[in-house]
This record gives structure tokens, C-alpha cells and sequence, in this order.
């Protein structure tokens, strides 16, 4: 039986130098970026020249000097690419970005501690850690994998400095006891140029041509993983 995850998301991060003063939900609502109704009930947590977050129906965002970061946890995902391009391409041109991460996460339950257990000695075997790794055999109640990132570094076809990272641990959201596991993926995307209004425009056109494939790669990869809980 096919394993489906029950927390589900895509988040979008930019780097760059913001003011987070600026991104209140009014702001949103004067360009129109987000609907009247959205704007309306956003809940807005804290707007500071340091940071600012707000919830807003399908939307979450968090801004600090260095980061711009939009989530949601609602299909269709298209849309954080869509409000990330207007904002950065119509709104705020000026910006300076110097890199962009696309991120995929999902948590799921396994049916059982000898199915996770499975999974985390699959990923990091503790054969080689010799004597001591026999310690935390032979039922994971001793110990196992806590964290594993592995990542590939300058995938073909895009600029120099990116980087596909795909995280996978222990859920701390679901699974009561030793039954869920988190994974994560990072697609992270960089340029050259990182001071000029030409800079940020590549930025954006990065996003644009890269956003749906690189949800289809993250979701093959999590369905891999997900797949090697099976026997």
C-alpha cells in the first residue's frame, strides 16, 4: 500500500536585503497583490524593522533583513512562484537578491517502529561504524540515524554555487512514539551578480523556469524514500 504524506508544503526563500517594515498585509493589499478578502483576514503576528510575519489564508510569510520567505501548506504551489515574480519583478525591482531556495517538505507516518527503523538503517547503516555501531542494534531502541542531509553541488544547467540538499530525520509533527519521518528538500539557487537590479531580474527568471520542475524532483526523490519503508 502506497505510503501518503500527511503534512504536506512548499516554502520559497529569497536572500537579499529587504526592509521588512514594508510587508504588512496592507501592502500586499495596496498592490494588489493579494485579494481584498485575504488581506482582510490576515493575522498579523509582528511588523518590526527586523522582522515581519503574517498568516493570511493560504499564505505565510516571514521577512527579516536578509531573508524573504513566503510557505503554504494549500495547493496549487504555483502560486508562491506568482506573488514572489510579481513582487520582485513589478513591485520591488530595486532589491538586490543573491540567491533563491525552492523547498519541498512532507511528513508521513510508517505502520510500524520496524518500518522507520528499516528506513533510517537503509540510509546510514551502522555496519561501518563497527563495534560501537552494533550497539544500537538490533531493534532501534538503542539508537540510529537522528539526521542524514545529503547534497549535490552545481547541478547541470544552472549557475555555479547551487545546490540540491535533501534532509531526512524523525518527525517532530506527527507519528506519536517512532512513527513519522520528516524530509526535506532544498533546491538552492544562485548568481554571479548580486548587487545590480540585473541580478535580482536573473533571480526571477530562475524562479519562473525552474519552479515547476523542481517540485516534480523533489517529489520523486520524497516518493523514493517514502517507497523504501516497504519490504
Amino acid at each position: 500500500m502506497r505510503i501518503e504524506p500527511e503534512i504536506a508544503g512548499v516554502s520559497l526563500v529569497m536572500l537579499g536585503h529587504f526592509n521588512p517594515a514594508i510587508f504588512t498585509p496592507a501592502w500586499f493589499g495596496w498592490n494588489e497583490l493579494l485579494p481584498e478578502k485575504t488581506v482582510n483576514i490576515a493575522g498579523t503576528k509582528i511588523v518590526h524593522p527586523q522582522i515581519a510575519t503574517f498568516e493570511a489564508d493560504w499564505l505565510n510569510l516571514h521577512v527579516q533583513p536578509e531573508s524573504f520567505q513566503i510557505n503554504t501548506t494549500q495547493p496549487p504551489y504555483v502560486r508562491l512562484r506568482d506573488l514572489a515574480v510579481r513582487i520582485f519583478r513589478e513591485n520591488l525591482p530595486h532589491i538586490p537578491l543573491k540567491a533563491m531556495g525552492i523547498n519541498r517538505e512532507v511528513h508521513f507516518s510508517v505502520r510500524s517502529s520496524d518500518e522507520r527503523d528499516r528506513l533510517g538503517r537503509l540510509l546510514a547503516p551502522v555496519e561501518p561504524w563497527g563495534d560501537w555501531g552494533q550497539k544500537l542494534e538490533p531493534d532501534g531502541e538503542h539508537g540510529g540515524m537522528t539526521s542524514l542531509t545529503m547534497r549535490q553541488v552545481n547541478p547541470d544547467g544552472r549557475p555555479l554555487g547551487g545546490q540540491i540538499n535533501v534532509t531526512v530525520e524523525p518527525s517532530s509533527r506527527i507519528g506519536q512514539g517512532r512513527l513519522g519521518v520528516y524530509v526535506r528538500v532544498n533546491d538552492h539557487y544562485t548568481i554571479e551578480n548580486v548587487e545590480s537590479q540585473m541580478g535580482t531580474s536573473k533571480i526571477v527568471a530562475l524562479l519562473e523556469e525552474n519552479f515547476d520542475e523542481s517540485l516534480r524532483r523533489a517529489d520523486k526523490i520524497i516518493d523514493h524514500i517514502m517507497s523504501l519503508t516497504e519490504k
